[in-house]
């Protein structure tokens, strides 16, 4: 091969190789047809859904501005930017997808570790936007059947039949597209890219019009930074112990749209105070009541705070029940339910990293797409032109038209039934036409983003584990089942769960991993790959039995130090039996897990012997 050259086909016949398939194999010159605007397209279709819509809304959540979400937002897609493009780079020259990747540093049969952490990541994630997709399309039937919603909810899976029969029909539809090959995933997102964007546009144009002006619009994006009830305990001289409760509904010039309230007291089964109905109307940003603990809780350690809000003084309840608990301790001090805020340089780069987290999957099998690339040239340009741009942007629709929810529809009255999914939102428009187009719209959103992001990936690293056995088609169903086993609407029940659990947690696996890759690439390769090898037992890629043992210790090395921070904040371990650091550690798992990554490799490493 003449090294000059930009791009390298396989010119040795290894199809009788047992780690062969067509669908592994690189892709030839005249194959690689995709030029900038498809790659830019392709960032477009994945960087436009449901979950960037609801990106910055556990940001402005935890304390920070409207616009410094939105920065965040675009600082993380810069950043991942980074080992996206030089990991395309490989995909580019050689038209190798990432499994196949995988296998120069980590051996022929090794590969399949780093890729079945890749693929179950990404079969999480189908399932999750396969649930949104479904979602749509309830409400869209819901539109047209408004009796779906008197359904009955099945016990064990939380959801009644016509949410099932949604979620399972989105399934159907994505699973038939990637049936029908590569080539449709590109026509599909080509098209998709500029029909989404004018929605989002739309979506902005609405919020800005309806909600009295950009301006008017992001102020109220304050209202996000103070939970709607604040509880603490207290010393009463009379009574003793007391109860302290501050509520923030929300206000328009000054006057809450929650006039009354109900509150209601229980430690573990027993009732206290059931029903206290507060006399005056609410004043916003004040503690509203200082209740004395009645006889049978006083000698609680904690005692369970319910609160009902009414948008009148007798009417039905207007808002989601507000619960809080407050700890009375030993040596009498109590725990205020609200906490302590968090320092913002910690909340920071806590939240960049799970920005990073975000397309910290793409980052590592971006060579599937790029194998198809023109020319490096159009890979980086068309990444660059598709991924921040579209994230930024589609994040601070997100934000404006949220908040213009919360200014237009005056029954919101706590931040927390504001509407963040775009789904629940659109289903408050009157008008059927505008319903209608507005969730096919989100279907095709959530479709696009699906079969590029979620499927490619672990349709191919499935098909590595048996190439024989498993082509690419196979590994796309098997990707659909395990999505609809993990049922994605348990895990989208919480956005802290979803941001500070799912995406940090996945990128203390996947950073290693990325780190590993490039430093292979570029300092122990200098960016050659032998392809014969990578596809046959004979060659330099094979090691020892198929497996790099160098790389396998780097990798495990490098996710150990985060993994007790995870089980902490999975919930798996009690923060009492971890050492503060490593929770402290995993709030920056992506980053510590690909420099610890890096940085090994490039020690233990051997080093291929020079070209000829």
């Amino acid at each position: 091969m003449d090294s000059s050259q930009d791009f390298y086909e396989l010119e040795t016949d290894v199809s009788d190789s047992p780690y062969y398939n067509e669908d592994l194999a690189p892709t030839s010159k005249k194959a690689r047809t995709w030029n900038m605007w498809n790659i830019a397209a392709l960032w477009i279709g994945m960087s436009v859904c449901v979950p960037t819509y609801m990106l910055a809304a556990g940001l402005i959540a935890s304390g920070m501005s409207w616009w410094q979400a939105v920065g965040t937002v675009m600082l993380g897609n810069m950043v991942v930017l980074v080992p996206m493009v030089l990991n395309a780079h490989a995909g580019t020259k050689f038209g190798i997808p990432f499994p196949v990747f995988l296998r120069a540093p980590f051996g022929i049969k090794g590969s399949n570790i780093p890729a079945m952490m890749r693929a179950l990541v990404a079969c999480g994630w189908f399932g999750i936007q396969t649930w949104i997709g479904g979602k749509a399309l309830y409400e869209l039937g819901a539109v047209i059947w408004p009796s779906l919603t008197d359904a009955a909810p099945i016990a064990f899976l939380d959801l009644n039949i016509w949410q099932l029969l949604a979620f399972l029909l989105f399934w159907a539809i994505n699973i038939g597209i990637i049936l029908r090959g590569i080539e449709s995933i590109k026509w599909l997102e080509t098209w998709a890219a500029p029909i989404l964007l004018l929605i989002g546009l739309a979506l902005l144009g609405w919020g800005i019009t309806s909600g009295g002006g950009l301006a008017n619009v992001l102020e109220r994006s304050s209202d996000f930074h103070q939970p709607p009830l604040v509880v603490a305990g207290g010393q009463d001289q009379v009574s003793g112990d007391s109860l302290e409760l501050a509520l923030f509904p929300l206000a328009d010039a000054g006057v809450p749209r929650a006039r009354s309230m109900r509150v209601s007291l229980s430690s573990g089964s027993e009732l206290g105070a059931d029903s206290l109905l507060a006399s005056a109307p609410l004043q916003p940003f004040q503690s509203a009541l200082r209740l004395a603990l009645p006889a049978g809780l006083a000698d609680k350690d904690v005692v369970d705070v319910g609160v009902a809000l009414y948008s009148d003084d007798a009417g039905e309840q207007a808002a989601s029940p507000l619960q809080a608990s407050v700890e009375y301790r030993e040596d009498g001090a109590e725990s205020a339910a609200a906490g302590t805020a968090m320092p913002f340089w910690k909340l920071f780069l806590l939240s960049l990293t799970a920005m990073v987290g975000f397309w910290a999957t793409l980052s590592l099998n971006i060579p599937d797409f790029t194998r198809f690339a023109r020319s490096q040239k159009d890979q980086v340009m068309g990444q660059l032109i598709g991924l921040p741009t579209t994230m930024t942007l589609f994040a601070f629709i997100g934000v404006a038209v949220t908040c213009a929810a919360v200014v237009v529809f005056k029954d919101i009255i706590i931040v927390s039934d504001a509407p963040w999914d775009p789904v629940q939102l659109l289903s408050r428009f009157k008008d059927p036409v505008v319903v209608v187009i507005s969730m096919l719209g989100l279907a095709i959103a959530t479709l696009s983003t699906n079969i590029a992001a979620n499927v490619v990936s672990p349709a191919n690293d499935f098909s590595n584990l048996a190439p024989r056995k498993i082509s690419f088609k196979m590994g796309g169903l098997i990707t659909g089942v395990i999505g609809i086993l993990i049922m994605p609407w348990k895990l989208l029940a919480t956005t802290g769960g979803y941001i500070f659990v799912w995406l940090i947690g996945y990128g203390t696996l996947l950073g290693p991993i990325g780190g590993i890759l490039i430093a292979d690439y570029y300092i122990v390769r200098k960016r050659w790959l032998v392809l014969p090898d990578l596809y046959r037992e004979s060659g330099s890629y094979f090691y020892s039995g198929g497996f790099n043992p160098r790389a396998l210790l780097v990798l495990f090395l490098s996710i150990v130090p985060n993994l007790p921070g995870f089980l902490v904040a999975a919930g798996a371990l009690d923060a009492t039996v971890v050492p503060a650091f490593f929770s402290e550690l995993y709030g920056y798992g992506f980053f510590v897990g690909f420099a610890i990554a890096f940085v090994l490799y490039v020690l233990v490493a051997q080093r291929p012997a020079p070209r000829s």
